[in-house]
């Protein structure tokens, strides 16, 4: 889509639409809007205006797959601005940069970081803040601290934040059943992901499926979890999620397998094997000899 930004009115219309896509998941979209209020912002605008903008390009390249060459200017970015909000896009984006690179050490740096730069800002800034450090902790299998700090952020949230709210219940939810607290934490996966459907919020569903669907292996409920794997699978596929394809086709193998149909469970873990593992010829054989839940990290 093409949008004109010409003057000041049309950024802060350029901007609600780009947070709005971001909210329904096409980033695509939103990142065409960026770019579109930029150039503008970069022959008109105030300094400040101009690195928010940066930042908040920053934050959705990421997620379309941008990494390495963002890092040194959010870095510097983060050293020399005086702008509360500014410091804390950067730490944030830095924080989700190192996540996506499986640096947890570096990615819970900058996590504090943007919660030491958050205390200053909105409770919805504060709230973000808490929910990526809560991740960061899941990844390092911190759950019993994650959870605490999960349930520090919902009690930051205004009540109109529906979809912050629903992603951090999808992470609560996650935490609790790993803790052992499996019907509680079922409870929350299953009011995260209503909301998420109500929302139209599918890049946030399909995490919140496989979640769904692995706990829903954990209580014995396969057949709930094969009908929300193939779910996660088409969304993954459709937002060309690797992680998320493969961690759906290793749990829909595990469903196949608890409902006792091996050539279904061969058949995902062919799928597996072929788009993933392709010199691992082995490996369908492998899988079907061992829980594959226990290989599956869904928050590493």
């Amino acid at each position: 889509m093409s949008f004109l930004v010409a003057s000041r009115e049309d950024y802060l219309e350029a901007r609600a639409r780009w947070n709005e896509a971001v909210e329904a998941g096409r980033l695509e979209e939103a990142l065409a809007l960026v770019d579109a209020a930029a150039s503008w912002a970069e022959r008109n605008a105030e300094r400040e205006l101009v690195e928010r903008t940066f930042l908040n390009r920053a934050a959705i390249a990421l997620e379309l797959g941008a990494g390495a060459e963002l890092l040194p200017e959010l870095r510097a970015l983060l050293m020399r601005s005086h702008d509360a909000e500014n410091g804390f896009l950067a730490a944030y984006s830095l924080a989700r940069a190192y996540e996506l690179r499986k640096e947890s050490k570096k990615a819970l740096f900058y996590a504090q970081v943007g919660r030491d730069r958050a205390e200053s800002l909105d409770r919805g800034r504060r709230a973000s803040s808490q929910n990526q450090l809560g991740n960061l902790l899941v990844a390092e299998s911190r759950f019993a601290e994650a959870v605490t700090v999960y349930r520090s952020s919902l009690e930051l949230l205004d009540a109109a934040d529906r979809l912050r709210r629903a992603v951090i219940l999808d992470n609560l939810g996650y935490c609790e059943a790993l803790l052992g607290r499996r019907l509680e934490g079922l409870t929350l996966l299953r009011e995260s992901l209503r909301a998420l459907r109500r929302l139209g919020a599918e890049r946030h569903e399909l995490l919140a499926r496989l979640d769904f669907c692995f706990v829903l292996l954990e209580v014995g409920k396969p057949s709930a979890a094969r009908r929300h794997g193939r779910r996660a699978l088409d969304l993954a596929t459709a937002f060309g999620d690797a992680d998320a394809e493969k961690n759906a086709l290793y749990l829909l193998g595990a469903a196949a397998a608890a409902l006792g149909d091996r050539f279904g469970a061969r058949r995902w873990y062919s799928r597996l094997q072929s788009g993933f593992y392709p010199d691992a010829d082995y490996l369908p054989d492998v899988l079907l000899q061992v829980d594959v839940r226990g290989l599956v990290n869904l928050k590493a």
